[in-house]
C-alpha cells in the first residue's frame, strides 16, 4: 500500500512500548498507521449508525472529531517527511511547534459559539494535546536512542533530511 491516505497494517502488540529496538521513523510510522485505523474506526462506526437510522451521540461525534484532528496532526508529519524530504524527528519537531501555537496563540472566538462549536474545538484541543504527548515520547525514546548508541546518532552537522535524500549535504558539495 503506497497511498499515505490509506491504513498500513496495525503494529505488532505493545506498539510504542516495544523494547526492541525501532527507529524513529519506524515508530513514526507505527504511530501514523495506528492514528488512520483510529480514524477510519470512529469514522465507520458514525456512518454505520447513521446508515442504519440510529441516533448518533455525543460521544461518537466527539470520537470522531478528536479521531479526525488526530490524524490531521500525524498526515502533517507524513507531509514534512515525504513533502519536504525531512527526517521523521525533525518533522515531529516542526509539527510540535504548530501544535504548541495552536493551543497557545489561537485568539478566542470573536462570537459566542454553539455547545456543538466548543465541543468540536474542545476535541480538536485534546488532539493537539494528545500529538504533543505522544510525539514527545517519540523525540524521547529517539533521543535515549542515540545517547546509548552514540555511533549510530546523527552527526552534528546534518543537515535533517532524510539519510535516503537524493540531495547532497552542502558539504559535499563541489566548489566550482
Amino acid at each position: 500500500m503506497n497511498d499515505p491516505c490509506q491504513p498500513g497494517p496495525l503494529p505488532p502488540p505493545g506498539g510504542l512500548h516495544e523494547i526492541t529496538r525501532a527507529s524513529c521513523d519506524q515508530l513514526t510510522a507505527e504511530k501514523m498507521t495506528t492514528v488512520r485505523h483510529a480514524f477510519y474506526t470512529a469514522a465507520a462506526k458514525a456512518i454505520f449508525a447513521l446508515q442504519n437510522g440510529q441516533r448518533l451521540t455525543g460521544e461518537q461525534l466527539f470520537v470522531t472529531a478528536h479521531a479526525q484532528a488526530s490524524r490531521a496532526w500525524w498526515d502533517r508529519v507524513a507531509e514534512e517527511i515525504t513533502g519536504k524530504r525531512l527526517s521523521s524527528d525533525h518533522a515531529l519537531r516542526r509539527v510540535r511547534s504548530w501544535a504548541r501555537h495552536y493551543l497557545t496563540g489561537e485568539p478566542p472566538l470573536t462570537r459566542p459559539g454553539t455547545l456543538f462549536d466548543h465541543a468540536l474545538a474542545h476535541a480538536a484541543r485534546m488532539a493537539a494535546r494528545d500529538f504533543l504527548h505522544d510525539s514527545g515520547h517519540l523525540l524521547t525514546q529517539h533521543l535515549i536512542d542515540q545517547t546509548a548508541h552514540p555511533l549510530a546518532a546523527t552527526p552534528p552537522d546534518h543537515d535533517h533530511h532524510r539519510p535516503d535524500s537524493l540531495i547532497p549535504p552542502a558539504s559535499t558539495v563541489a566548489g566550482p
